[in-house]
């Protein structure tokens, strides 16, 4: 993450005196959509191939693919009036130097805008190619910046997670806290939010240190907890809630309020059962308790697109802020 804000920071410095500052008008856009600045001819060509290739590559876990973002085209000519008020836009121009650039909040308020900057149209390519994973986390960040600004308007009251739990977590009003068997766990939490084609879900727990360790096992000892639990908490029609057996999940290393954390992202699946969809799970090591803190989330929604609905579980997941052990 440290190389994410060095880019960021080193971004915001590129912009140049010549970039006129207009009065700062609310900006507009839909989460998740990118507006590409780029000639008409580069867009139907293999620029434009190579745009798509990198931010509408398909997200992991989901079952039928989507892409990871919404990309509309503009020619730079026409990126003016409100179009010049979206809120994250990526401007591709050829000039005597190549490098990425962030500018923030330049025309609008809030906005995210990536210069990509080459000699030639291969020059161009080849910045996006190398650089696509840096800017993609840029506008993920964003995003579920945005996502949480907004959530934290409508938030439920979690002190019971507070006061469990000991972090803090935005989570809007439509979700509710659902019960096992008629019965609240206080060491299990189950959050629900009925959607029109189903539900999304977040489980919320705690397991021993020894139960997920950091080898080249570690992806199996997640499914295995993820499974037991899923078997014994989790109310279903048919066989046990579980992780799909035939895709392994991908596991990265990250961070959740500066502390570390597995991240998992795959399917789940009610056994025997044409039942499924993604989820993502992140395992945080609490270095207080010397445990791993579970959250996850997972959309049950087969008939729908899902991109949408698993972006809003990870921007809850992201929200997660330790409170400070108070001294006695």
């Amino acid at each position: 993450m440290n190389k994410l804000y060095l880019i960021l920071a080193v971004g915001l410095a590129f912009i140049s005196c010549d970039d006129k500052v207009v009065v700062v008008q609310d900006s507009s856009g839909r989460l998740n959509d990118i507006l590409i600045v780029i000639e008409n001819s580069d867009w139907d060509g293999p620029l434009g191939d190579a745009v798509r290739k990198e931010f509408a590559r398909p997200l992991d876990g989901i079952v039928r693919e989507e892409p990871m973002f919404t990309l509309n085209h503009v020619k730079p000519s026409a990126f003016k009036g409100r179009l010049k008020k979206s809120r994250n836009y990526l401007f591709l121009k050829k000039s005597d130097s190549s490098g990425v650039s962030v500018k923030k909040d330049l025309y609008a308020n809030p906005q995210l805008g990536v210069v990509v900057r080459g000699k030639d149209k291969k020059d161009i390519a080849r910045v996006i190619s190398e650089n696509a994973d840096d800017m993609i986390a840029i506008f993920n960040t964003g995003e579920v910046a945005r996502k949480q600004y907004l959530m934290d308007k409508v938030a439920l009251n979690t002190d019971r997670l507070k006061d469990r739990f000991g972090f803090e977590i935005i989570v809007p009003r439509a979700y509710r806290f659902a019960t096992y068997n008629g019965e609240l766990d206080n060491n299990f939490f189950w959050l629900r939010r009925d959607i029109k084609e189903g539900t999304m879900d977040i489980m919320i727990y705690e397991v021993d240190r020894n139960r997920i360790k950091r080898s080249d096992s570690t992806v199996l000892d997640i499914v295995k907890v993820r499974d037991s639990i899923g078997k014994a908490k989790i109310l279903t029609d048919g066989g046990p809630f579980q992780t799909e057996p035939a895709f392994s999940p991908y596991v990265n290393e990250s961070q959740i309020d500066g502390k570390f954390a597995f991240e998992t992202k795959g399917t789940w699946e009610i056994k025997d059962m044409f039942v499924a969809g993604p989820f993502v799970n992140y395992a945080i090591y609490n270095k207080q308790k010397d445990n791993w803190l579970i959250i996850e989330g997972y959309v049950s929604a087969p008939s729908s697109k899902q991109r949408d609905y698993l972006f809003e579980i990870e921007a809850i997941l992201k929200s997660v802020h330790f409170l400070e052990k108070k001294k006695e």
